[in-house]
């Protein structure tokens, strides 16, 4: 097998296939010269001249949970502060003295799948318990803690339940301007099997439309002029 395949190996998606190719020349031509070893490399592409017999290993970002059982917008729970204290149990529990577990709006429920973040001994993804105590100042899991006393800044966040049995009233581990670029993308492809080519065209345009709109909603940017000595106020 070729060394460096990260410099010799190349490849690009065309819809559903992996074209992989090889950069013709490899890493063989090397000279010595005054200033010290000179490694030259072709600048063309082939088709790989050797056989892989295991096969190719991809590395990609997978999407552990692609369905959900309520939308993305709908978890609003939200908590953050320096007062937050984890309890190991019997009952594992978290305890805020700033009574910030029932903010209007942010308030968490029974149930609810959560995310700590900023603790020095239990950031995690956990569960919060059907029969605990759940009210401005005490979360209780299903779970385990170690204990730690308030003093980190703590940030805990509501997150989507995962549907292991998804049907038609499931929902997509995406937010809403995702989840529509996704029927766009379903609609070009059902287009494309049928023949109608300039229709999959409209709609993997309006695809590539919401994606970028999405990435745009996470920017915000805000511009400042200097005000002149002559300005009007």
């Amino acid at each position: 097998m070729s060394s460096y395949v990260d410099r010799e190996w190349f490849y690009y998606l065309r819809g559903r296939e992996l074209l992989l190719y090889k950069l013709l020349g490899g890493s063989s031509n090397e000279r010595i010269t005054q200033s010290g070893i000179l490694r030259t490399r072709g600048k063309e592409l082939m088709y790989p001249n050797e056989d892989i017999a295991d096969g190719l290993r991809v590395e990609y970002t997978a999407l552990n949970e692609p369905f959900i059982a309520q939308s993305f917008e709908a978890t609003t729970g939200y908590a953050s502060g320096t007062g937050m204290s984890f309890d190991p149990g019997p009952a594992a529990t978290i305890s805020d003295t700033n009574d910030g577990f029932a903010d209007t709006g942010k308030a968490f429920a029974q149930g609810d799948r959560i995310r700590v973040q900023g603790s020095t001994s239990n950031d995690g993804d956990y569960t919060l318990s059907s029969s605990g105590t759940i009210d401005e100042d005490t979360l209780t899991i299903t779970g385990t803690f170690t204990t730690e006393a308030e003093g980190e800044r703590v940030t805990i966040t509501q997150i989507p339940l995962e549907d292991s049995s998804p049907d038609a009233t499931s929902h997509v581990n995406l937010n809403r301007m995702l989840s529509l670029a996704v029927v766009d993308y379903l609609k070009a492809m059902t287009f494309e099997s049928a023949g109608d080519i300039e229709r999959k065209e409209y709609y993997i345009k309006e695809f590539y439309g919401k994606l970028g709109d999405n990435e745009s909603n996470k920017r915000n940017i805000s511009v400042s002029f200097p005000s002149g000595p002559f300005a009007v106020r």
